[in-house]
């Protein structure tokens, strides 16, 4: 089963202040992700952290570096698609090569690292972009970037951040349920 989460940012205690995480310390935050994303999810699964699972402000950061073996923490295979501060890792500390960066990341126990991807569930095709600006046309969009402020829908698709969801990973299910309470204008996706 494929699951989904956005814009976690491991490490960053700047953003648990800014979007009000109601944690005591990093610590406590990540020990609640890990104990429900390892009850939600387990072997055989796929968790997509569409954007923004490391962090990233500039180049004297080491923060990134705090969370990218965070994977092998998880029963469920990951699968990293980047986000903004993904890119300013790979820009900063990997020459710009995507590649390098990929490679670090599977070494850390990511399953795949990937600027976007495409998957087929619940009988629709869905893109994964971390920035809703990128969304592609015709077919549903899974994206995060906005955090809480864009909500849930857009005419497009869907935000899986996980400060809209609790904390916990969006299921297949959930994104089917999304869908189909939904009315959109482009009868295509």
């Amino acid at each position: 089963m494929y699951f989904f989460t956005s814009d976690v940012h491991f490490g960053d205690a700047q953003m648990m202040k800014m979007e009000n995480r109601p944690f005591k310390s990093l610590k406590d935050f990540d020990d609640f992700i890990f104990t429900v994303w390892n009850e939600q999810a387990g072997e055989g699964d796929t968790i997509f952290a569409i954007g923004d699972w490391l962090d990233c402000d500039d180049k004297s950061s080491s923060l990134w570096k705090y969370s990218i073996d965070f994977p092998k923490r998880l029963r469920a295979d990951v699968v990293l698609i980047t986000g903004n501060n993904e890119d300013r890792v790979i820009n900063f500390f990997f020459d710009g090569d995507f590649e390098k960066f990929r490679q670090v990341c599977l070494e850390n126990g990511f399953k795949d690292v990937k600027r976007f991807d495409d998957i087929s569930f619940g009988g629709h095709d869905f893109h994964l972009i971390h920035k809703p600006k990128d969304y592609k046309a015709g077919v549903l969009n899974l994206f995060g970037h906005t955090h809480r402020a864009s909500g849930i829908y857009m005419p497009f698709g869907f935000n899986v951040c996980l400060d809209l969801n609790h904390f916990r990973l969006l299921t297949e299910d959930d994104i089917i349920s999304y869908h189909a309470s939904r009315i959109y204008p482009d009868s295509r996706i």
